[in-house]
């Protein structure tokens, strides 16, 4: 299923500037034909071309983020404080509103075998979060997925163990997770999995260790805390199966509905249509 879209003649810049409910309503059309009303189904215009700069669009920055869960966080992983999303330039662009539900999960880097398994054998339902955070000077920003962005976002977050981390920077930008992994003694996937056993480097177990904490200790806490994990390159994308850059990305707050407020917050279900193909190939994980 493909979102075939023809944009209408109207130019964006004479078209009121879109709020995060109408562009919620637009994904869900073109996301959700079989849901959608039949008028607003036939209807394949939108009011703007596809890669058209988001500021001329959307009335504030919206983010988002692909689910298989069901909960008011974005992330719904026990403990988890941080998430990442993709951007407003993600949503307008034509990748997004002209594939279909699949092939969007195939461009933000979800595998094949995935989709499958999440859709066809644990029967699982997909659903993209829209989310615009509240602005002010005592907020937390939804930051680039940068080195820098990274930096500050720790600086706000995390503060007591800003100046530690900042002693191992250069061995965090420069050096692979297996480094850090040999001399912590372990694999730091280990300590991930679950936050409450005691390899997990949590905020409150790395500023309680005796100072200046270790190498390994910095990294291992970037990698439970903020999830920080091996393919995390600092520039600001995610990276394709291929080696590709994919879109850009966002770390954030692992906000609820509460935190942002009414009307900030919308979970849209996608219909995702597993071609046949996938389904033959991976049709063993059924049984």
């Amino acid at each position: 299923m493909g979102n075939a879209c023809v944009t209408n003649n109207m130019s964006a810049n004479h078209n009121p500037k879109l709020t995060l409910q109408d562009f919620a309503k637009l994904v869900e059309r073109l996301c959700n034909p079989s849901t959608t009303d039949a008028a607003e189904s036939d209807d394949k215009s939108q009011p703007f071309q596809p890669g058209t700069d988001w500021h001329d669009i959307l009335e504030k920055p919206i983010y988002g983020r692909i689910c298989t869960n069901t909960t008011s966080k974005l992330a719904a992983a026990p403990g988890r404080k941080t998430a990442f999303v993709f951007g407003p330039e993600t949503l307008v662009s034509e990748i997004f509103m002209t594939k279909s539900p699949y092939e969007i999960l195939l461009h933000l880097g979800f595998l094949p075998e995935y989709i499958h398994l999440k859709a066809c054998v644990q029967k699982a339902n997909y659903w993209i979060i829209l989310f615009s955070p509240k602005q002010g000077p005592n907020q937390v920003p939804v930051l680039p997925a940068t080195w820098d962005g990274l930096k500050e976002f720790i600086s706000k977050c995390y503060p007591e163990a800003c100046s530690s981390i900042k002693n191992h920077w250069t061995a965090i930008q420069t050096k692979p997770v297996e480094y850090f992994e040999e001399q912590a003694g372990f694999k730091f996937i280990q300590a991930v999995s679950d936050p409450s056993k005691p390899l997990y480097m949590s905020y409150e177990k790395f500023i309680s260790l005796p100072t200046p904490q270790k190498e390994w200790e910095a990294r291992c806490f970037l990698y439970c805390e903020l999830r920080i994990f091996e393919l995390f390159s600092g520039d600001g994308v995610t990276k394709n199966t291929d080696g590709t850059d994919g879109e850009r990305e966002y770390i954030c707050l692992n906000y609820d509905k509460e935190q942002l407020g009414e009307g900030n917050f919308v979970a849209i279900p996608l219909e995702i249509d597993v071609p046949d193909n996938v389904k033959e190939a991976f049709k063993s994980e059924e049984k």
